[in-house]
């Protein structure tokens, strides 16, 4: 197969301390060239050590901001975390992500974060971006805390802001949500991360149309190596994989300019 261009919408630096899995930035950026990978939205891997609370979070974001500015090739986009369970007193990240470190939207885990998405605390983040243009990386999970038929009811009341939702594709249930979400709304769309499965990029390209779904990794939580030996392998046309791989999201990634 040709050279082609591939852009991860899912990649995490920092680390998790349920899991104690995690990379720096300069690990991120192997894992990008010995992967073929050009580009990737960057964000914080949720779950992450809270001991100073919301300073620990303005630490987190400032990793990201300075990996935007130190490759701006390589992560042309960077997502602030912004922690609901710091209530508001937390919203005040939420403009210096955008407004003072460039950042240029939010990465939530609504598991390892421990809120729902139709809480009123996740309503209060959303609503501080105050109608900016921006993204949102939601993990989407097969239970009610950010099932993907929620998230699609948040997306519609935010419509400046573009959902990705992260590998909706644990159960049968959930990848049927996902389908019908992003045919409720426009600014919800489904990655693919986190997953080595051929019939996966398949059925959400049949089901939910090419220009729907992205590649996303979930590094380093998930090889991308074979996610995207996964997209290679599906029986799908080359106009859609290149869509999936990276068109979908140059054309996103140029939208938040």
């Amino acid at each position: 197969m040709s050279e082609r261009l591939i852009v991860d919408v899912h990649a995490h630096v920092g680390r998790t301390i349920t899991s104690d899995i995690g990379q720096t930035v300069d690990e991120q950026v192997a894992r990008m060239a010995s992967s073929g990978i050009a580009q990737a939205i960057l964000s914080v891997a949720a779950g992450g050590v809270q001991v100073d609370g919301i300073a620990d979070t303005r630490r987190a974001n400032d990793t990201v901001a300075a990996a935007v500015a130190a490759h701006p090739e390589l992560f042309p986009v960077g997502l602030a975390s912004v922690e609901v369970r710091h209530g508001a007193a937390g919203l005040v990240e939420v403009d210096r992500a955008f407004d003072e470190l460039g950042l240029k939207g939010l990465a939530f885990h609504a598991t390892f974060e421990g809120f729902s998405v139709d809480s009123a605390a996740f309503d209060a983040v959303l609503a501080a971006t105050k109608g900016r243009r921006g993204l949102v990386l939601l993990h989407s999970t097969p239970d009610a805390k950010a099932s993907p038929a929620k998230i699609a009811e948040v997306a519609l009341r935010y419509p400046a802001l573009e959902f990705i939702m992260g590998h909706p594709l644990f159960s049968d249930a959930q990848k049927e949500q996902a389908v019908e979400a992003v045919e409720t709304a426009p600014n919800v769309h489904i990655d693919i991360a986190y997953q080595a499965d051929p019939a996966t990029t398949e059925f959400f390209v049949r089901e939910a149309g090419a220009d729907r779904v992205f590649f996303g990794s979930d590094a380093p939580f998930f090889p991308p190596a074979d996610v995207i030996a996964s997209v290679d392998a599906a029986s799908i046309d080359d106009a859609a994989r290149t869509a999936v791989l990276s068109g979908n999201a140059q054309r996103l990634i140029a939208s938040l300019a």
